[in-house]
């Protein structure tokens, strides 16, 4: 709970100073609208064309999860759900992430996989998309000179699958110690009770879903087309800034480009706004201003990377999101209506 009034606190003091940043910069805001209306609009639709990319490559990761758990899911279904989940998580203040993360469990486990499944496939498929996210910061600051954040970024990398292997060696042992279990037990119970949904037996279903999650393998071959996955989901998106600029008429500052994307995904990440606002554009725009752009035309290029690459998405998303609610009550009515014939 003070997590969750911290988070708030910080994200409205950031939106304020945004806020306040864009009304002292008015006249560059102006010229940087103005020069968005003189783009050279053939480079949005690759844009756009590359953000879809990048959805469609954190979906299909997904579908390679679910596959070692023996579960198949349609490419449609999957798409939607990512596409619904990403716009809860970006758009819903304080708590957004958590409602993207809990709609895609139930979408799972609506889709038919088991608990176990749902749960290491968001699990593993978090831990793939961080590593992604920070090989392509490791990739800037190797470009770009700045070997600290090359080094800082490949730590963090090294050190999360550090984390993920030991918990799941963990996790996966014949039999864990009592306290553990204990523990788990306790958590798993009061989440049940918070939602509504209390268990007789958490330590029971603990060790039913530790039992179930020792099936799951995913092949080694497979670790190489889902890591790949992950990181296109990354490059994807960086191209659709790449494209921005060059809609812009802007030069691509290409040494740099990678380390200054690198530092605005990292930032945006932390959740203190919903899906980053102000925090990505404010990174961005100083990170492109200081490889010597001019301020008008990077403010122009990251309002335009922002309208395909989160905007646009979000939108799209909310659609998806109103199409899958107004199925349900369909499908439900369908349903009735045949047992009754």
């Amino acid at each position: 709970m003070l997590a969750r009034c911290i988070r708030s606190g910080a994200s409205l003091l950031t939106v304020s100073a945004f806020a306040l940043l864009v009304l002292s910069r008015r006249g560059a805001l102006a010229r940087s609208l103005a020069r968005l209306g003189h783009s050279h609009w053939t480079w949005v639709p690759v844009a756009i064309g590359l953000e879809l990319t990048s959805m469609a490559a954190f979906a299909l990761m997904q579908g390679r999860l679910l596959r070692a758990g023996g579960k198949r899911l349609g490419h449609r279904p999957m798409m939607a759900t990512i596409l619904a989940a990403n716009a809860l998580s970006v758009s819903v203040p304080v708590a957004g992430p958590e409602l993207g993360t809990a709609f895609t469990f139930r979408r799972f486990k609506t889709q038919g996989a088991p608990t176990s499944l749902a749960s290491w496939c968001l699990l593993v498929g978090g831990v793939v998309s961080w590593v992604g996210a920070s090989v392509v910061l490791v990739a800037g600051g190797a470009v770009s000179g700045n070997d600290v954040v090359a080094l800082l970024a490949l730590l963090a990398a090294v050190l999360v699958v550090a984390i993920g292997v030991a918990l799941r060696r963990t996790l996966t042992r014949p039999q864990l110690p009592p306290r553990l279990e204990r523990a788990l037990g306790w958590s798993v119970g009061r989440a049940a009770s918070l939602l509504h949904h209390p268990l007789e037996d958490p330590t029971g279903a603990i060790r039913r879903w530790l039992g179930d999650l020792r099936s799951i393998r995913l092949p080694k071959s497979e670790w190489g087309r889902v890591g790949a996955l992950g990181l296109t989901n990354w490059v994807a998106d960086a191209g659709v800034l790449v494209m921005s600029l060059l809609a812009i008429g802007a030069p691509v500052p290409w040494h740099s480009l990678l380390l200054v994307y690198g530092l605005a995904t990292a930032v945006g990440s932390l959740g203190i706004t919903p899906g980053g606002i102000g925090l990505v554009e404010g990174t961005l725009c100083l990170g492109l201003v200081s490889t010597g752009l001019p301020a008008a035309l990077v403010l122009a290029a990251v309002l335009l990377y922002r309208l395909v690459s989160f905007w646009l998405v979000m939108v799209a998303g909310w659609i998806v999101l109103l199409y899958l609610r107004l199925e349900r009550p369909a499908r439900a009515v369908s349903i009735k209506g045949s047992v009754a014939l």
